[in-house]
């Protein structure tokens, strides 16, 4: 596979597709507290719910580009590996959202067609020895370390993302970063995720319509494929919209529970994804995430303490939920039996939390 650092090395994005007009943000801007840079980061979470952050001319950025060829050649390795193999650290049961997921797990439509992607997710909670170390392939115990440091620097974007929008909402200092905090248990990942290629006359949707459950995505793309629904359009095949990958760039995206707590004033956008087009839908398509969740413990709750979020309805009355058995009641939407393509080794069960 030739590296994300070279997207040269693979056909070009066609550049008769009609794509998602998003914002271009820049991670070094935002680091030196650039209020426009700032206002649009605002702008973009309230209105598309993704954009691109430009991790060049930033040092922290660099790195985390630099990882992401490593992870993904590791995730190579992972993939690789025989069915059996990894259906020892198949997602559900005390792993929940952990683990590896097999095609055709989830299901795209209605008609119960099943996805074409498989995915491998490695919990931040284990490499950061938060909770106990899960049974994993041995190349991922042997590339531990480079998990973990994708993490820190994955979360770390994260929180300054969640800086920005705290200063917006006008929440008091840093209450969004008490809800993230490195050290504490949660339900972050990171997520290696592959996608063969398509026959030609039987391309269509690789991975079902969805939100993300947590706080904030950071996604890396080589090929197209990732598609997004505008706000108020209706699921139809016409409304969706290519995000092109750009170079240096990473995608993000805020989820529910942003959402939630903003009472729908940030918006955690529908999203699928689709065959990569053009010539790039003949090659393996490859994706590498980092996502975010609040702590185990946070309410699923609007957030106090801010005059821009918007007030209840009048009567709401909204539950004591935390933000894991939040996640634990997504997930069980997903849950299927094992995976038909190996019925024999099919007694588990996945809680599938998708990704892109």
């Amino acid at each position: 596979m030739p590296p994300f650092s070279n997207p040269e090395a693979y056909p070009a994005f066609p550049a008769d597709i009609s794509v998602a007009d998003l914002h271009h943000i820049s991670l070094a801007k935002l680091r030196a507290e650039d209020e426009a840079e700032s206002k649009t980061l605002f702008e973009a979470c309230q209105g598309a719910g993704f954009f691109l952050l430009d991790l060049r001319q930033d040092a922290k950025g660099q790195e985390l580009l630099n990882d992401v060829d490593e992870l993904l050649e590791v995730g190579e390795r992972i993939f690789d590996l025989p069915l059996e193999e990894k259906m020892k650290s198949v997602m559900g049961g005390t792993r929940g959202i952990f683990g590896f997921k097999g095609v055709g797990l989830s299901k795209v439509d209605t008609d119960g067609t099943p996805d074409r992607c498989e995915f491998y997710g490695v919990s931040k909670d284990d490499v950061m020895g938060i909770k106990p170390q899960l049974v994993a392939p041995s190349v991922v115990d042997e590339n531990r370390k480079l998990f973990k440091t994708f993490s820190e620097k994955g979360h770390a974007v994260c929180l300054l993302v969640l800086a920005h929008l705290n200063k917006h909402l006008r929440l008091p200092h840093g209450l969004l970063a008490s809800q993230h905090r490195l050290m504490c248990a949660s339900g972050d990942q990171v997520r290696i995720l592959k996608f063969d290629p398509q026959p030609r006359q039987d391309r269509r949707t690789s991975l079902v319509p969805h939100t993300d459950f947590g706080s904030v995505t950071v996604l890396f793309n080589i090929l197209g494929g990732l598609q997004i629904l505008p706000s108020g359009k209706e699921n139809v095949e016409a409304h969706w919209e290519y995000v092109k990958p750009e170079r240096g760039h990473a995608i993000i995206n805020i989820g529910d529970t942003i959402t939630k707590w903003t009472n729908g004033l940030l918006r955690s956008a529908m999203h699928r994804v689709t065959y990569a087009p053009g010539d790039q839908g003949d090659l393996t398509r490859w994706s590498l995430a980092y996502f975010s969740h609040a702590e185990d413990t946070s309410l699923m709750k609007r957030l106090e303490g801010s005059d821009v979020i918007p007030a209840l309805a009048d009567g709401t009355v909204e539950e004591d939920i935390t933000v894991v058995e939040w996640t634990d009641a997504g997930g069980a939407k997903y849950k299927q039996e094992s995976l038909k393509a190996a019925p024999q080794l099919g007694k588990k069960k996945a809680a599938v939390e998708v990704g892109s």
